[in-house]
């Protein structure tokens, strides 16, 4: 839920709404993170999920909802929001963290300079969806995502891809790994 919505007041509270209530496996990004409101806001609404959830910030993103950006310990500004969110998080970046509510931290350094485009963390987003939608535990979801999303990267162009490029470069990179696996 997030990319493309937009930010606008109305729509902010039915996503506050439906974040809260819908009980189905969500992966929270863009706009939705906005409408998420401020740390305390994100706290109450996302502690009624039963469902597993992901949220996916990136440095702006964060900055919006806890306030100040990252800054350097990335690894303790993810963990600390998944804490206190009770939520996955995945916060973008060159290295990208992946925290879970728990403490456990993944981090995942396959991305280049190419995922700094428009779009590219929506494509992120829905490959995280698909992986929980095959049953893989959101924590292991949100970092296979982030490390296949990084090594598709790779094979596009440096000065000319876009996030609508990634789709095939990730079903390559997929095809790639599992033909690995089954040698």
């Amino acid at each position: 839920m997030g990319p493309g919505l937009g930010i606008n007041t109305e729509q902010d509270q039915q996503i506050k709404r439906l974040v809260g209530e819908i009980q189905i496996p969500l992966v929270v990004d863009a706009d939705a993170i906005a409408a998420l409101g401020t740390l305390d806001e994100a706290e109450r609404i996302l502690a009624s999920r039963r469902a597993p959830t992901v949220i996916t910030p990136h440095d702006g993103e964060y900055a919006r909802l806890v306030g100040s950006r990252p800054g350097a310990d990335r690894i303790s500004a993810a963990a600390n929001l998944a804490r206190k969110t009770r939520v996955v998080v995945l916060l973008k970046g060159p290295t990208t963290v992946v925290a879970d509510p728990k403490g456990k931290v993944l981090l995942v350094t396959s991305g280049s300079q190419n995922l700094s485009t428009a779009g590219t963390g929506d494509v992120l987003a829905g490959m995280i969806g698909a992986f929980i939608a095959r049953g893989v535990n959101p924590f292991f979801a949100a970092a296979l995502a982030a490390y296949v999303h990084g090594k598709a990267s790779r094979l596009g162009s440096k000065d000319t891809m876009i996030a609508s490029d990634l789709p095939l470069l990730v079903a390559k990179t997929l095809d790639e790994l599992s033909s690995r696996d089954a040698r």
